[in-house]
């Protein structure tokens, strides 16, 4: 199991399920990653902004998404390769 920080912007797909986001594919410079299961959501605060966190998995490997919400933007924070 490696871990690499990546830290670049993604596009992600997400459904509202019981009035929550979850992301349910994102793309990631030409690829496209199918999610499969969300493991763990958590937010903390950054200055003024609120940042959510969400684990995910395509069964291959695992990846953390951020979504910031002043400028409502999502990054690939990293991803651990299985």
């Amino acid at each position: 199991m490696s871990y690499e920080s990546v830290r670049e912007p993604v596009e992600v797909l997400v459904a509202f399920k019981n009035a929550r986001p979850e992301p349910m594919m994102f793309k990631w410079g030409t690829q496209y990653h199918q999610i499969r299961k969300v493991t763990l959501v958590h937010a903390e605060r950054v200055g003024r902004e609120k940042v959510y966190y969400f684990s995910v998995t395509d069964d291959a490997n695992s990846y953390r998404l951020a979504f910031h919400t002043e400028s409502l933007n999502w990054r690939l924070e990293e991803m651990c390769v299985l």
